[in-house]
């Protein structure tokens, strides 16, 4: 009797330890839920907020693309308007006019959300690998777009430092060439450089009649030189990488648009 009852107590106390081991187990699971979605949930608001911060990119980097092309068709103006030219017949004005633009803003991009995904973990815990990897190459690409900024700039500085030694932009109208500057500041515009040719815009500042810095051509040659070759430099930009740029970040916004709808 005293063998059955120790046998029933031992089942007893088994079943009892079974059915906490199950309770610890099912609580366990439950907070790992929990946890989970807790961190799905803080992973949805930062892509959410990625999406925002890629659509204010998308809009910045369309006045870089102006900037860019604006600069490049310059460039290519002025090594048209250099080419087998006398130098007694360069126009200090018209040089002025078409070495104006030498430079572009820099990129100013909006990386909160992208560095909240990465310093919490939250590209990793993302469900969606795809969309991990897209995510993970527009980030490289803005990185990279900085790097190549950095070696624009330095070769625009360089250049508008030659263009300074070149023309004589101390004209007392100053309202005719800030009136240049807003034709070709219109961001929404096409690039029309026919407008260098108006003549109002133009005449006011021939007619204070400035001459040219140098009396040497080989100097108007090199800065077409120089043109032309921040003109190769910068093509990649507006050519291939803003337009990659642009199709991870449509492909971004609409992975994120599926994996995280709005309610």
């Amino acid at each position: 009797m005293d063998s059955h009852r120790t046998g029933r107590f031992f089942r007893y106390a088994i079943g009892e330890i079974l059915l906490v081991v199950v309770g610890i187990l099912i609580a366990l699971q439950i907070n790992n839920w929990n946890e989970e979605r807790i961190e799905q949930q803080q992973i949805r608001e930062y892509a959410l907020n990625l999406a925002s911060d890629i659509q204010r990119d998308m809009v910045m980097i369309e006045t870089i693309d102006f900037q860019i092309r604006r600069m490049m068709v310059q460039a290519e103006a002025f090594a048209n308007y250099a080419r087998g030219r006398p130098v007694e017949d360069f126009d200090n004005a018209r040089v002025v006019l078409l070495t104006t633009f030498n430079d572009y803003r820099p990129f100013t991009w909006n990386r909160a959300a992208m560095e909240q995904l990465k310093t919490s973990g939250g590209l990793r815990q993302m469900r969606n690998q795809h969309l991990v990897s897209q995510i993970s190459a527009y980030d490289a690409l803005t990185h990279h777009l900085d790097q190549d900024y950095d070696k624009d700039v330095n070769l625009s500085n360089m250049v508008q430092d030659f263009v300074d030694q070149v023309r004589d932009s101390n004209y007392i109208n100053r309202s005719a060439l800030a009136s240049w500057i807003v034709i070709m500041d219109e961001e929404s515009s096409e690039i029309h450089l026919e407008d260098f040719e108006n003549a109002e815009l133009i005449a006011s500042l021939q007619a204070e009649a400035l001459p040219l810095l140098t009396d040497d051509v080989r100097d108007l040659r090199i800065l077409a030189n120089y043109q032309l070759q921040v003109q190769y430099l910068i093509a990649p930009r507006v050519d291939h990488e803003l337009p990659t740029l642009r199709e991870l970040a449509d492909e971004i916004l609409k992975l994120i648009a599926e994996e995280y709808p709005q309610s």
